[in-house]
Formats: C-alpha cells, sequence, structure tokens
C-alpha cells in the first residue's frame, strides 16, 4: 500500500486508491444573457397613455417607477434563486449586473410594450444537495450593450463513475457476457467492468473468465481480475470520453496467472480501449431538455419566460477520485412575458 493511500471501494481490489491531484479549469468568464421582454397592458384604462408615458421617461427613469422596480427586483431573486432540474441536481445562473435596453412600441400590438433585459452571468449545474445561496440585493442598471437575442454560457458538470458503471452493466450493452473476438481457445469472456478513480486517472476493473493453457483439472473456466489505468480525453464527434493510453496490471498472487501479462497484452488492452469509453452524449441530451423545461417557467403572477436550449455541448474533461469532471456550454434563447397589473 503506498503511503498515505486509503482503501479502494470493495474489499477484494487490490490496487492502491491514491488521492487525485488538485486540478480545475481556467475561471469561466461570465457570459451575457439577453432576455427580451413582452409587456401586455390591459384593453382600456388608458393603457396607451401609460405606455406613452413609459416610453417618453426612458426607462433609467422608469424603472424608478415604485411598480417597475418591484418588478425587476423580483425577476432579480427568481434568477439569483438555485433552479431545481432533478433530484440532487441544480442550475445556478450567478446573475452579477442587470440592464435594460431602449422600450419600444408596436403598431400592429398597440397593447404592448416591449424591450430587452441583459444579465451578465455565470451558470453552473451542481449534483447534490440544494446550494446554499447568500441573497444579493439587485445592483443599479447596468448600460444597455445591444447584441444577438440569444445566451451563450460556459459553466462546470459533474459526471459520477456510477453513472458509467450502470452503462457497462445495462444488458443491452453487450458487455457482460461478451466474449473477445481472437482470444481462440482461451475463450476470454468478460464477467464485470467498473470504473473508479485514483491518482487522477481512471481505473478500470475487469473481472474476466478464460480456459487455462495448462491442465484444467476442474473443466470450469478460471477467473482473473485485470486493473488498468487511463486518462480520459473527450471525443466530440462521438461525445463519449475515452482512455486512448489505457494499460493495466495483474494482482495476483499466483505465478501463473502473474505469467499471463506476457499472454493477453496487445489484442486484450487494446479491446478494452475499445469497451471502456463513458458516453456522455445522452446525458446532455436529457441536461438540455431538463434545463429547457425548468427555464420555461411562471417569475410570480404576471411574468412567465420562454426558454430553448439550442445547444449543449462538452469541451472538455478531466478525471478525480468522484468522477470526470467536464466544462460544458450552452447556447439558446429566451423571452420574458409580462402582464401589467
Amino acid at each position: 500500500m503506498v503511503p498515505g493511500a486509503v482503501p479502494a471501494p470493495e474489499a477484494d481490489l487490490q490496487i492502491a486508491l491514491l488521492p487525485a491531484p488538485t486540478r480545475t479549469f481556467p475561471p469561466v468568464k461570465p457570459g451575457m444573457v439577453r432576455l427580451p421582454i413582452d409587456v401586455t397592458f390591459p384593453q382600456g384604462g388608458g393603457a396607451l397613455r401609460r405606455i406613452s408615458n413609459l416610453v417618453k421617461g426612458g426607462i433609467t427613469r422608469a424603472a424608478q417607477m415604485p411598480y417597475l422596480k418591484s418588478r425587476m427586483g423580483a425577476l432579480w431573486l427568481r434568477m439569483a434563486a438555485p433552479i431545481r432540474l432533478d433530484d440532487n441536481l441544480w442550475l445556478l445562473i450567478r446573475p452579477a449586473s442587470l440592464s435594460v435596453g431602449k422600450m419600444r412600441t408596436d403598431l400592429k400590438r398597440a397593447s404592448t410594450l416591449h424591450a430587452v433585459v441583459e444579465t451578465v452571468a455565470s451558470p453552473e449545474v451542481i449534483f447534490g444537495p440544494k446550494p446554499f445561496i447568500t441573497p444579493v440585493e439587485m445592483p443599479p442598471l447596468q448600460p444597455f450593450q445591444p447584441g444577438p437575442g440569444i445566451f451563450q454560457v460556459m459553466g462546470n458538470i459533474h459526471i459520477n463513475y456510477g453513472e458509467a458503471n450502470r452503462y457497462f452493466r445495462d444488458p443491452r450493452m453487450g458487455i457482460i457476457g461478451k466474449v473477445l473476438p481472437g482470444s481462440g481457445e482461451r475463450k476470454l469472456t468478460i464477467r464485470g467492468i467498473r470504473v473508479y478513480g485514483s491518482g487522477g486517472k481512471v481505473v478500470v476493473e475487469v473481472k474476466v473468465l478464460y480456459n487455462p493453457l495448462l491442465l484444467n483439472l476442474s473443466g470450469k473456466p478460471a477467473e482473473l481480475t485485470l486493473y488498468l489505468r487511463g486518462t480520459p480525453r473527450y471525443l466530440p464527434e462521438r461525445r463519449v470520453f475515452d482512455l486512448p493510453d489505457l494499460d493495466y496490471d495483474i494482482q495476483s498472487g499466483d505465478l501463473i496467472l502473474q505469467a499471463a501479462d506476457l499472454i493477453f497484452k496487445g489484442d486484450f488492452r487494446d479491446t478494452l480501449r475499445r469497451i471502456a469509453v463513458v458516453p456522455v452524449g445522452a446525458k446532455m441530451d436529457i441536461l438540455k431538455a431538463k434545463i429547457t423545461k425548468k427555464l420555461n417557467r411562471a417569475l410570480g403572477r404576471y411574468a412567465h419566460v420562454r426558454t430553448q436550449v439550442n445547444r449543449f455541448e462538452v469541451l472538455d474533461g478531466f478525471a478525480d477520485n468522484e468522477g470526470l469532471e467536464a466544462r460544458v456550454t450552452f447556447q439558446g434563447t429566451a423571452t420574458l412575458e409580462v402582464i401589467w397589473r
């Protein structure tokens, strides 16, 4: 056992579990989120006059009106609060500033008013319990910077090893019970496979059955557990993390099985490199759908935000002892609909 190492997750595991080196992604540059606003005024009651007064007064002056100021403050608090995407899955928008563009009217819809809200934010997807957020008062409105009506932001997500192991165990994947091609009379068969982290690497534990090359008195296949280590690399075209440098050690007290390293190396290792991939594409699609759904929601009694996340991509990733840390970016559009009361 390496000094300072801790026992591995299972009692029969014979490979040291080393602390992962400290590693983080570069700080995320805050992204600009532009949110068009459509305000609908009820018919009658001087709606046109109120719209005209708002437009003439300008947004800075209008924002000081008690009604609008309270609504802007409520919007700020909603954006700052954690958004639950699923069990132990949260989205933090982390707004840092707020600005509002020029207001205009629509001649075809006389009872409406249009503007754009901008916020500089650093969103993050968090796995685990609801994050604690200290409420921050809405800052003064900042100068408006017109641009495309989209949001494009960057953040981090964590993919735990448990999800990868469920993938390997899924009967539809055909991994468990797979007889490795080219193994001939040895008939190497995968009986079990799982991954975990150690020292900034991904460890792949593979249990195999095989026909011994020497005399087999029992007539049953022999069992062998192999441990492989590799560094994750993200392949955007396949939307998977693979382990291109995967190599292995055999941990066994049997001298004959120790020599099996010379027999299995090569084709077997390359086959494991093809099998031991962690797919994340489906997970990204699920997250994109969850974010789209949760960002289409009411913001109080008189406001509703409508959002569409069009793209959600992984940019890079690395391993720690709990899972894969990934840097992601997502892009989409959103509109805030307000009914003036």
